[in-house]
C-alpha cells in the first residue's frame, strides 16, 4: 500500500443509492476491488423512496403482452426534451435498460410484480414502469447485501470531500471524513460520483433553477443527503456543468403531511384550483402529470395553489375513487376512504393553516386569505362550465368537471415538493466526466441523478421510472467500462 493512502482500490464509488450500489456490485462481479462511501447512516438515498424503474423491450414487458420499443423510447425522450437531451446518453440507456431488469431479477433476486403506467389518462405515457416486489427500497437491500457478500467495503457515515488527482489531472483517489470525523485518503484508479444531485441544497436550487427564490420554499421528500457534494467535487476536479443542470422533478404536495395522506391526494386531483389571489389559472388535468403540475406550481405566486372542492366531491372520491394517484402510495382509482375523517380533523386543527372549511364560498375565501368577491366569481364561472359540460376557458375534459356547490366547502393548500434534481454534470456515453474542452477527465465518472444528458428542461413523465432506470443502468455500465479500461492498462 502506498504511504500516500490509508487504503487503495481499483474503484471508489461515492454515494450509496441505486446508481452507486449498482456500480459497486458490478465492479465486484468484474473482479475489481471496490469501496463505497455513503455520508448517511444507511444506503438508499432518494432511490429508497422510489417504486419502480423504466426499461424497454424487456422480457417482463414481453410476457405481459406489452410492446414498448427502444425506438419509441428514444424518440419520446428526445421529443419530450425538445432535443435538449443528449442523444448519445439516451441511446446508451435505452439500449441497456432491459438488461438491468435481467440483472436485478436473475442475479440479485428481485421479483417484478407489474409493469404499468403512473396515470391511466395521461396522453402518450409508455408502459415502462417495472415495479419490483418491495419497490426500489428492496432492490437497495438486495444490492447492498450482494455488494457486502462480494467484498465491497461499504463505509457509512463517511463523507467524501474531494477527488484526488495527480499532476496530469488523472484521478488517483478520494479524500473523505469518516464516521469519527477523522480524515482518510483512499487510492483509486477510478472514482464514480453518484451522490444523487442537490435537491436538499436551497442555495444550489436558487443558483441553477429558472424559478425565483424557490429553494427555501421547496418541500424535499427525497434523500436528505442530496446536497450537491458530487457536483462540487467534479467542478473542483475540472469537470463541467451540463446545460440541463436546472432540471428538477417537482410535484404539488401539502406541507407537513405524508404522501400517503388522503387529504393530500384530494388536493392534487384535477378539479378546481386557484392561485394565491383566488383565480383559476390552468387546465387542472395537468395534475395527471405530477411533474408538469409541479413545474406550474413552482411558477405561481408563493409557489402554491389552493385546491377547492365540496362535500359532493369528497363523496365521489370515497365511493368512486380518485382520478389520479401518486405511485404506489395512493393507487390510481383508489377510494379515499380516510378522507372525510382526515380532512375534518385537518380543518379543525387551529395549528394547521393549509386546510380550511366553511359553509359558504365567501367564508372559505376569507380563511384562504383571498378576496371573497374574486373567489365567488371564479367558482360561479367554473360551476357554469360544469353545468354546460364544457370548459371554454382552459378546455379541461368534461369528465373532470366536478362543480363546487354542496357545502361544506374545503380549501387545501398545495405547495411545491421536490423529489430529485437531474442532470448536473456533463458526461459522455461512457459516463465519464468531461472537462471544459469536452475531453474525459481520466478516471472520473458520474452516474444517476448527478449525471447529465437523459433529460431536457423537465423530467420525462411519459416514460415512468426514468430516473431509477438510468441510475441502475448507468451504475453497472460504468463499472464495466472501468473494468475494460483497467484491463487495457489505460486506467
Amino acid at each position: 500500500m502506498s504511504e500516500q493512502f490509508d487504503s487503495s482500490y481499483d474503484v471508489v464509488v461515492i454515494g450509496g443509492g441505486a446508481s452507486g450500489l449498482s456500480c459497486a456490485v458490478q465492479a465486484a462481479k468484474d473482479g475489481l476491488t471496490c469501496a463505497l462511501l455513503e455520508k448517511e447512516e444507511h444506503t438508499g438515498g432518494s432511490s429508497a423512496f422510489a417504486e419502480g424503474h423504466a426499461a424497454f423491450e424487456s422480457d417482463e414487458q414481453i410476457k405481459r403482452g406489452i410492446t414498448v420499443t427502444k425506438t419509441q423510447a428514444f424518440d419520446t425522450y428526445l421529443d419530450y426534451s425538445h432535443w435538449r437531451a443528449d442523444p448519445t446518453i439516451v441511446s446508451r440507456f435505452v439500449a441497456n435498460a432491459a438488461t438491468t431488469i435481467v440483472k436485478m431479477r436473475d442475479e440479485e433476486g428481485a421479483v417484478y410484480e407489474d409493469v404499468t403506467v403512473t396515470a391511466v389518462d395521461q396522453p402518450g405515457e409508455l408502459v415502462t414502469w417495472h415495479l419490483p416486489e418491495g419497490e426500489v427500497a428492496h432492490l437497495i437491500e438486495l444490492l447492498e447485501a450482494d455488494a457486502r457478500h462480494r467484498g465491497v467495503d461499504i463505509f457509512l457515515s463517511t463523507t467524501a470531500t474531494s477527488v484526488l488527482q495527480d499532476a496530469t489531472g488523472k484521478v488517483v483517489g478520494v479524500a473523505a471524513r469518516d464516521a469519527d470525523g477523522e480524515q482518510v485518503r483512499l487510492g483509486a484508479k477510478a472514482v464514480v460520483i453518484g451522490t444523487g444531485g442537490y435537491a436538499g441544497n436551497p442555495e444550489l436550487i436558487d443558483k441553477y433553477t429558472r424559478y425565483d427564490h424557490l429553494g427555501g420554499k421547496l418541500i424535499n421528500v427525497g434523500g436528505p443527503g442530496n446536497t450537491g457534494d458530487g457536483l462540487g467535487m467534479v467542478l473542483a476536479a475540472g469537470g463541467t456543468e451540463h446545460p440541463s443542470i436546472g432540471t428538477l422533478l417537482l410535484f404539488p404536495i401539502m406541507r407537513d403531511k405524508t404522501i400517503t395522506s388522503h387529504t393530500n391526494a384530494a388536493g392534487f386531483q384535477p378539479y378546481f384550483w386557484v392561485n394565491a389571489h383566488g383565480r383559476r389559472f390552468t387546465d387542472e388535468v395537468i395534475g395527471l402529470n405530477f411533474g408538469n403540475a409541479g413545474d406550474v406550481t413552482a411558477g405561481l405566486p408563493g409557489s402554491m395553489f389552493w385546491s377547492v372542492f365540496d362535500t359532493a366531491t369528497i363523496r365521489h372520491l370515497v365511493e368512486d375513487g380518485n382520478e389520479v394517484g401518486l405511485g404506489i402510495y395512493v393507487r390510481n382509482g383508489e377510494k379515499l376512504v380516510n378522507l372525510p375523517t382526515e380532512i375534518e380533523a385537518d380543518a379543525a386543527d387551529e395549528t394547521r393553516t393549509n386546510v380550511v372549511s366553511a359553509d359558504t364560498v365567501e367564508e372559505l375565501a376569507v380563511k384562504m386569505g383571498v378576496d371573497p368577491t374574486v373567489l365567488r366569481a371564479e367558482v360561479d364561472a367554473y360551476n357554469a362550465a360544469c353545468a354546460a359540460g364544457e370548459d371554454t376557458r382552459f378546455h379541461k375534459p368534461a369528465k373532470f368537471l366536478l362543480p363546487v356547490t354542496t357545502p361544506p366547502f374545503y380549501g387545501v393548500k398545495m405547495e411545491t415538493g421536490i423529489m430529485i434534481t437531474m442532470g448536473a454534470i456533463r458526461i459522455d456515453d461512457h459516463m465519464r466526466c468531461l472537462d471544459k474542452a469536452g475531453a474525459p477527465i481520466p478516471g472520473l465518472y458520474s452516474v444517476g441523478c448527478d449525471a447529465g444528458g437523459l433529460f431536457g428542461e423537465s423530467y420525462s413523465l411519459p416514460i415512468p421510472g426514468s430516473a431509477n432506470g438510468f441510475a441502475l443502468t448507468s451504475g453497472w455500465l460504468t463499472a464495466d467500462d472501468i473494468a475494460e479500461r483497467i484491463e487495457a492498462g489505460v486506467l
